[in-house]
């Protein structure tokens, strides 16, 4: 089936773009996917498959979804924001299902080479919609669809360098993580001056600060030679809020290793080829808000991280087929299910690089 898509960017014209699609019936839309990227194609387009992780299976294994030339920013509450290759200022939300694209302002010269670390929607588009883009460092641009500029605030603070952002429903904020410090007994967080990190000039968007009740988070016991190895591992730090609003934070070690060497984070770049660092998940630590240790058992819940993922986290048994009590993870070169009662990983069959999970649409 041929689709022709139109998309009109900053200077006006109509970017068309052609796509191959299979049709999607078979897909639940109100369902989590991981979209995973198959071929590469002429004109700068890929051939995208969809992984449904109830069924364990690829839902299009066949055709793919043909894409226009993008490079994908992230995901936030199913939705995908990319940027048309052609043009790196401009920025779209789409809809992978029904193809549905909302244009937002053209990024700044300043903002558009930036690294870009997530994504995250206040809601789904609609008019009342807050879009935030973190950027590598400590700069955030924010938008609504329809306004003509993005609104940006920075710090130079780098305890935000490596930081993602999420939206809170209960909170109505957008919590960001931040630098922490670790020792045997704890995680202790280095706290950032949020007076000074406000959407500048537009008081009508939703505060931007760190969640402050995990300050502190307590290790659990482990052996020396088990937190030395832990210590050596790169850590990322994700906050994510259960469908009751509860929130949680956990923290991803990813073991690197050389060869059949590993190498402490620190050292990764030192004489080694960046190719030839084989990363690897180890383990996760999830912490609960009333509780300052991990815990090894969050019920019927399942959490959803990936890089360029707003992290999402489900009610298992709302979704058949989903692992309760687990975390599913994508990354690069290790994508897989953690079962947090036994620290088990399940490895997901993917063949080509995950690209992002997305959350059960709405709408």
């Amino acid at each position: 089936m041929m689709w022709k898509l139109g998309l009109r960017n900053s200077a006006g014209a109509i970017i068309q773009a052609e796509k191959r699609v299979r049709l999607l019936s078979s897909l639940v839309l109100s369902s989590p996917y991981l979209l995973n990227a198959k071929d590469d194609l002429p004109g700068g387009r890929s051939s995208m498959n969809i992984y449904d992780p109830r069924k364990e299976e690829m839902v299009i294994p066949n055709q793919g979804m043909m894409t226009y030339p993008s490079r994908y920013i992230g995901s936030s509450r199913g939705w995908v924001g990319f940027i048309n290759s052609n043009d790196p200022r401009s920025l779209y939300l789409t809809n992978m299902f029904n193809h549905k694209v909302i244009s937002l302002p053209p990024m700044e010269p300043d903002c558009a080479d930036n690294i870009i670390t997530n994504m995250s929607l206040s809601s789904s588009p609609d008019d009342s919609c807050v879009v935030a883009i973190k950027f590598f460092g400590g700069r955030m641009c924010f938008c609504r669809p329809g306004d003509s500029a993005w609104t940006k605030t920075e710090t130079s603070s780098k305890l935000l360098d490596c930081s993602s952002v999420l939206y809170s429903n209960r909170d109505s904020k957008f919590y960001l993580t931040t630098f922490r410090l670790v020792s045997k007994l704890h995680f202790t967080a280095i706290k950032f001056d949020t007076s000074t990190y406000k959407p500048l000039g537009h008081q009508d968007f939703p505060e931007v600060t760190y969640y402050h009740k995990f300050d502190r988070l307590k290790l659990p016991d482990l052996l020396w030679s088990e937190f030395e190895l832990l210590e050596s591992c790169f850590h990322t730090e994700h906050l994510v809020e259960s469908p009751t609003g509860e929130v949680f934070d956990i923290m991803w070690f990813i073991q690197l290793s050389h060869g059949t060497k590993a190498v402490h984070w620190k050292d990764h770049h030192k004489q080694l080829k960046k190719e030839e660092v084989v990363k690897k998940t180890k383990r996760f630590m999830v912490y609960r808000e009333d509780e300052d240790c991990y815990t090894y058992d969050i019920g019927d819940l399942c959490i959803f991280l990936g890089q360029s993922t707003e992290a999402f986290c489900l009610q298992a048994s709302m979704f058949p087929g989903l692992k309760p009590n687990s975390i599913y993870f994508a990354a690069p070169n290790h994508s897989g299910v953690y079962d947090l009662a036994t620290d088990v990983i399940h490895d997901l069959p993917l063949t080509n690089p995950p690209l992002m999970w997305l959350a059960p649409l709405s709408q």
